[in-house]
């Protein structure tokens, strides 16, 4: 694949994209709450998305020593209001395996076993106060 002249949104520029660059999926520039979880531990960990597209995700996260490639994890990812339109937060749950940690980034990149439009949304009891 040679290198070819592809539209950036957030440079609102075109720009040359390597032949190296294997993603299937353009990537969203977008920050999003997400509740992280290795597969078979009790405790989540809280983290923002740097970026994010239907086959995965990089992840700011606090805890980034906590994960391993490899590593399996259940995924919850917080899309608020104003960016669905909807009336509360949304909750799309998934499952993805820890593809990096870096270190020096504090942060994790994720592939999703299936595609983000695939996650399942998670509904919760209100909390009190709430109507």
């Amino acid at each position: 694949m040679k290198p070819h002249l592809e539209w950036r949104e957030s440079a609102r520029t075109y720009s040359y994209v390597k032949a190296t660059d294997r993603r299937n999926y353009p990537r969203l520039k977008k920050s999003f709450q997400v509740q992280l979880a290795k597969v078979g531990l009790n405790r989540s960990f809280e983290g923002t998305t740097v970026n994010l597209s239907q086959g995965g995700a990089f992840i700011q996260i606090d805890k980034w020593q906590a994960f391993r490639v490899k590593d399996s994890a259940e995924i919850v990812f917080l899309l608020p209001p104003e960016f669905t339109g909807q009336k509360k937060t949304i909750r799309l749950q998934g499952r993805a395996i820890i593809t990096r940690v870096d270190q020096k980034k504090k942060s994790i990149g994720v592939k999703f076993t299936r595609n983000f439009r695939q996650f399942e949304p998670v509904f919760l009891p209100n909390a009190v106060g709430q109507g």
